[in-house]
């Protein structure tokens, strides 16, 4: 039986704050950065960095207020606060070109960095997001946001209130996404790791406004795939189409039995896809 890779965890100080990241494979090797969904976190990839490390140096990164980097000591959420944050990052680690992975909130930050800094990305992938957002996936992530819990009594609590949720995702899958989005409150209850203000942007209807990332998108050049789940409520096929006409360099593939959360969805295609692209 062969021994799953593990990742060594670390940390840098970027753009004023304490990021973590999931640090996969061997220096040297040509480098993968990973930036994960509005509620996820470094270790949302693992399945996608254990595979992907044989070939490359893979970077997952906590992203601010998630995991266990530091919260914005500001409240700022913004595209332009996790991309100034990317760009502090690869200064420290000297990150000169590499290839760039983001799903949804980071697939939106990844579009964002790639136009600003060009000649850092050799390859983008684009997991299940664009400029504009389907109303329908909009409003279902916010709805989801704003009515969640803040405290369970035990972590199966968690698991049972998020199953209601999944459609796709193993429970295997389901329950270390949430066991590294939860920690343990002062009163013993479990709660949720990533900032409450997060949370309670979309509760107030204070979130930042959304960057017209349509600019950004006509502007890359590099070798860009687009994955789409087919049964997403995120990114719509007219979108994703629109997309790929923007980019000259732009590949689109549509993945089954996969909504929005694709690669923890249907991994088998995703990870197979993933691996054509790069060849």
């Amino acid at each position: 039986m062969t021994t799953r890779v593990q990742p060594k965890d670390r940390t840098v100080t970027a753009n004023g704050l304490k990021l973590h990241y999931l640090d996969w494979g061997t220096v040297g090797s040509p480098v993968m950065v990973l930036l994960h969904g509005l509620r996820g976190h470094a270790h949302s990839w693992d399945d996608v960095s254990a595979d992907r490390c044989q070939d490359y140096h893979v970077l997952a990164l906590d992203q601010r207020g998630r995991g266990e980097s530091d919260w914005a000591k500001d409240g700022d959420y913004s595209t332009d606060a996790y991309v100034a944050d990317l760009a502090g990052f690869c200064e420290v680690l000297k990150l000169d070109s590499f290839t760039l992975v983001g799903h949804s909130m980071g697939g939106r930050n990844s579009i964002a960095f790639t136009a600003r800094y060009p000649e850092r990305v050799q390859k983008l992938i684009i997991v299940d997001v664009g400029p504009e957002l389907d109303r329908r996936g909009s409003e279902r992530i916010s709805r989801e946001i704003r009515e969640v819990p803040e405290e369970f009594d035990s972590f199966e609590a968690v698991v049972a209130y998020m199953n209601q949720q999944n459609r796709y995702a193993s429970e295997a899958v389901l329950r270390r996404r949430l066991q590294y989005a939860i920690k343990e409150l002062p009163n013993g209850k479990i709660g949720w790791r990533y900032d409450r203000a997060i949370r309670e942007q979309r509760r107030q209807g204070t979130t930042p406004p959304a960057t017209d990332l349509w600019p950004a998108v006509r502007s890359i050049t590099c070798p860009t795939l687009i994955v789409r789940g087919q049964d997403s409520d995120v990114l719509s096929p007219e979108v994703a189409q629109q997309m790929l006409e923007a980019m000259p360099n732009a590949q689109l593939v549509e993945l089954p039995r996969a909504g929005h959360m694709v690669f923890e969805d249907n991994p088998d295609d995703f990870l197979a896809a993933m691996r054509r692209y790069l060849q």
